[in-house]
């Protein structure tokens, strides 16, 4: 008993040793096991995928495709470097692309592979930037050279095209003040100057915002920037806000300085009933308004109180003065003019049907025996109602209108010897109808 002691005194002292040893070789990464789970004796390689595997980009408009998957470093390659350069080596797990412009949508094929020798493809298919370098700033007058004087407005006007440079109606374009001393105008009066302003472009693809420099402004530069709601394409542009004591303050301009509205294409007449709103901007408000020909528009405000407020002008159908000028006057005796051309349709008015002919049923009736007698004729064609007469005298027509195609009229009143009596039926057209029957009495 005793010589077995040493033995199971070393037993617990072996078997803690044995325990640690397992766990060292754990911690190591020994054996056949996964780092993360030693249970797992494959761990194979990761499957190399890409996140989105399809996507639409515009020319012009960064996108991004991420590695979401797969051995590094990675590599990008492209099918069509023309339309969709890349860079091979990828940085990182972000492919960066930048499409070219494309006359027509373009489907480019982009393969990337990775240090395992794996390889995958997304579809990228590339449209046409609908405003590539297509936005352009002009100021509404030369005061200032091609800068915005302080208190003078500008059109930021961008136009939005499709392929074949086809131009994008209804297109949404959100302008935006990105600094500098300026506004967007609107119809609002609550809010005239906004910083933010969606135009939806016209049946031309353009689209124009009204960029308003504040009054007294310092000389500093200002951008403005637009983006095309669809595709996320944005345009930039910089110019200068130049103070400006030029005249009696700030240059006074209207805008728009000039609208045409075009005339419709199914008839000759010009625009009724439409309304255009001018806004007056700089000088010494408040401002006085005057047409040269008043009795050709319905004008709205004839006194303009603030920078920035409107006047309207309501067409009434009369197109003879082309252009129509609106002369503004501001309190310091200073002016400028608006000009309105209302313009005549293009179109042709449509023909009216014509009409067939009167028929009366009996259209001629002869009998020997008339006394005493009512002879019943039916009326169609034309245009009802109708006006029925008897000639010579003595007879009478019942009812002497008739007011329908396909109604009677009666004639009565005859005598047997009277001889012939002509009926007359004339209609209600334009130019009018007229058809004879008669009746003899023998």
């Amino acid at each position: 008993m005793l010589d077995r002691l040493p033995t199971l005194r070393l037993r617990p002292v072996l078997t803690i040793l044995g325990l640690t040893g397992l766990l060292a070789l754990a911690a190591c990464g020994g054996g056949s096991g996964a780092p993360n789970n030693p249970y797992d004796p494959n761990p194979g390689t990761p499957t190399l995928q890409l996140s989105p595997g399809a996507l639409t980009a515009y020319s012009g408009v960064p996108v991004t495709i991420t590695i979401t998957s797969g051995v590094a470093p990675f590599f990008a390659f492209t099918n069509n470097s023309a339309v969709l350069p890349v860079t091979q080596n990828v940085a990182g797990n972000t492919i960066v692309l930048l499409p070219n412009q494309v006359a027509a949508d373009t489907t480019v094929i982009l393969t990337v592979k990775d240090s395992a020798n794996q390889s995958t493809t997304a579809a990228v298919s590339v449209k046409a930037a609908p405003i590539f370098n297509s936005l352009t700033f002009a100021p509404s007058g030369t005061d200032c050279g091609t800068n915005l004087c302080s208190g003078q407005s500008g059109a930021a006007t961008v136009v939005a095209t499709g392929p074949a440079g086809a131009p994008l109606t209804g297109r949404q374009m959100r302008f935006d003040v990105v600094f500098g001393p300026i506004g967007i105008a609107t119809s609002n009066p609550g809010t005239p100057l906004v910083q933010t302003l969606t135009v939806v472009t016209d049946v031309t693809g353009k689209a124009t915002a009204v960029i308003q420099a504040l009054t007294n402004a310092t000389t500093q530069p200002a951008q403005i920037r637009v983006t095309d709601v669809t595709s996320g394409q944005e345009q930039i542009s910089n110019f200068t806000v130049q103070n400006s004591t030029t005249g009696t303050g700030s240059p006074l301009t209207v805008v728009p300085p000039a609208v045409t509205i075009p005339g419709s294409t199914t008839s000759t007449a010009c625009s009724s009933g439409f309304r255009i709103n001018y806004y007056i901007y700089g000088g010494n408000p408040p401002y006085s308004v005057a047409s040269t020909a008043p009795s050709l528009v319905t004008l709205v405000n004839s006194t303009v109180a603030v920078s920035g407020g409107f006047f309207g002008v309501i067409t009434n159908g009369t197109c003879i003065a082309n252009p129509l000028t609106f002369t503004i006057v501001d309190s310091a005796g200073k002016q400028t003019t608006a000009t309105l051309i209302n313009q005549p349709g293009t179109g042709t008015p449509p023909i009216p049907p014509v009409p067939t002919a009167i028929v009366l049923s009996p259209g001629v009736t002869t009998d020997p025996a008339c006394s005493g007698k009512t002879f019943n004729i039916v009326l169609t064609g034309g245009t009802p109602p109708y006006n029925v007469s008897v000639s010579p005298s003595g007879a009478t027509a019942t009812p002497p209108v008739v007011p329908t195609a396909g109604g009677s009229t009666a004639i009565s009143g005859l005598a047997t010897a009277s001889g012939l009596t002509n009926i007359i039926v004339v209609d209600s057209g334009t130019p009018q109808l007229t058809a004879t029957g008669s009746i003899t009495c023998k």
